[in-house]
């Protein structure tokens, strides 16, 4: 993989740009018609938890328009198994219901899931390297 840049940005830049973009996507669908997602509002750790990830990893769009699931990476991430199994949760519609997320959500929510994998490669034991006779 190619090296990740960091770039260095304050919390407080980080939810000023999120609550601007937040302010146009709640505009935007008020014109549209559809209700603003007010019950859902990007913690501080979450906007932490974003600005300490690398650039290209950054799930910016995903805290514009779902900050609920962005909070709930963030609780997560720190719990390899219960993180990977919510992360591989959203890209399969298990009850078939879904809509489906938006391409750039995808997207983020993909770049995530291998640098997660990166992070956290799977473990082994040493029966694994032991060849098994079948």
């Amino acid at each position: 993989m190619e090296s990740l840049e960091f770039q260095k940005v304050s919390v407080a830049d980080l939810q000023q740009e999120l609550e601007s973009q937040r302010k146009r996507v709640d505009d935007g669908a008020a014109v549209a018609g559809r209700a603003p997602q007010c019950d859902a509002v990007l913690l501080d750790e979450t906007a932490l938890w974003i600005s300490g990830l690398p650039v290209a990893v950054r799930p910016i769009e995903l805290a514009r328009t779902l900050p609920r699931i962005a909070n709930g990476i963030a609780k997560l991430w720190r719990r390899v198994t219960p993180c990977e199994q919510y992360l591989d949760a959203l890209a399969v519609d298990r009850p078939g219901d879904r809509t489906g997320l938006p391409p750039e959500i995808a997207r983020e929510l993909a770049a995530l899931r291998r640098y997660y994998a990166e992070l956290h490669p799977p473990s082994g034991s040493a029966w694994d390297l032991v060849a098994q006779d079948d």
